[in-house]
């Protein structure tokens, strides 16, 4: 046990003396997990920004903006050109442009007195269309029923009680308040803008470094000179094979805290013990993924096992996010996919079947290892 320990001891020195593995296990977990987190509260905060074109000037249309305000976005009233310009800039995330005849208009849902013009990539432009929406739907419902009640009572020889309208008004704002919940059903061809956008969970990068991580470690304490020597000992392979898994685990189990602690305090959220518990498994499966790339021949494997992690972890969804079709019948089955999937919530291969693998490939990698050096 004492040998066991002091090989150990040895083998996160060495690991530590590694430029490359100290960069993969410190660095690139704590930037990665800062700008992961940074990432995640912009996308998930309220803030919106929208340039507002009145062509209207009518009571109508300066409702509409202030309801807009009200949602806590920011709303810049401009004219056209300069709206133009701060959509240049990317300063907002659409214009929203008022026609002329906007508030004449708003008995007839067929006349379009609103354009929406969104920012090239923006992530909110259809929850930006269904809260416009959601806006003028009351407007349009009291104009169209008033309109109504005044036909009806036009009818009956009568003329509408001048109170009705803001009764009416009050009421659509009350139910709006309190009560409705709009659900919009599309109808017709979607036209989705030609934007390239990719979407990743938040341990992609994570999980991608962590794979390489794995791989390096491994390949850098395997060494058949010495794996000759230690073999001339009792259980000196088998000590120095438990040694480099455990120590390359104790490494690994330091990045995942790193990344995990600088994206979750930036994103202001708490430690999930399982997620930890997904990535340690990932951890120890790549281990011995590692193991079997480490009885490459010399010369070739590091590039094979890097060129090998990249198909991998593009297959697995570490790089944009993959159909729930690919992802069920290839996604997967790569580690990485695996470990993104499972981290989702996705029901895919469960934890107890992984580990076992996980234990056999670290085991076929001793077996062919004590039999390489015999």
């Amino acid at each position: 046990m004492i040998d066991l320990a002091r090989l150990t001891k040895l083998k996160l020195i060495e690991l530590l003396n590694r430029p490359v593995i100290l960069v993969v296990l410190l660095v690139l977990p704590l930037l990665l997990g800062s700008i992961a987190g940074v990432a995640n509260v912009r996308n998930t905060g309220k803030d919106i920004y929208l340039a507002v074109v009145d062509q209207d000037q009518s009571a109508a249309s300066s409702r509409l903006a202030s309801d807009l305000e009200s949602k806590g976005w920011t709303v810049y009233e401009a004219d056209q050109e300069q709206a133009e310009r701060y959509l240049l800039r990317s300063e907002v995330d659409g214009i929203l442009t008022i026609k002329a005849g906007f508030e004449a208009g708003l008995d007839d849902f067929d006349q379009q007195n609103l354009f929406y013009s969104e920012a090239e990539g923006s992530m909110v432009t259809t929850m930006v269309r269904e809260v416009i929406v959601a806006s003028v739907l009351p407007m349009f419902s009291r104009e169209s029923m008033i309109k109504q009640l005044s036909e009806l009572y036009e009818l009956q020889g009568e003329i509408m009680p001048p109170e009705l309208p803001e009764r009416l008004g009050n009421r659509i704002e009350e139910i709006v308040d309190t009560q409705t919940r709009i659900k919009i059903e599309y109808f017709g061809k979607l036209v989705i803008a030609p934007t390239l956008t990719f979407v990743v969970s938040d341990y992609s990068m994570e999980v991608f470094f962590l794979s390489i991580y794995a791989i390096l470690g491994s390949l850098f304490l395997s060494k058949a000179a010495l794996h000759q020597r230690l073999l001339s000992t009792a259980s000196g392979l088998r000590k120095d094979y438990i040694s480099t898994i455990i120590s390359l685990l104790i490494l690994g189990e330091l990045q995942i805290i790193i990344y995990t602690m600088s994206m979750l305090s930036l994103m202001k959220q708490p430690v999930v013990l399982s997620d930890l518990f997904v990535l340690s498994v990932f951890l120890f499966l790549m281990l011995g993924v590692g193991q079997l790339l480490s009885l490459i021949e010399e010369s070739l494997r590091l590039y094979l096992s890097l060129m090998l992690m990249l198909f991998l972890a593009a297959i697995g969804g570490c790089f944009f996010q993959l159909s729930s079709n690919l992802l069920l019948n290839y996604g997967q089955y790569s580690p990485h996919g695996w470990a993104l999937s499972t981290l989702s919530g996705t029901r895919v291969t469960p934890i107890w079947l992984v580990i076992p693998i996980a234990l056999l490939l670290i085991s076929l990698g001793y077996m062919i290892q004590k039999k390489r050096v015999y």
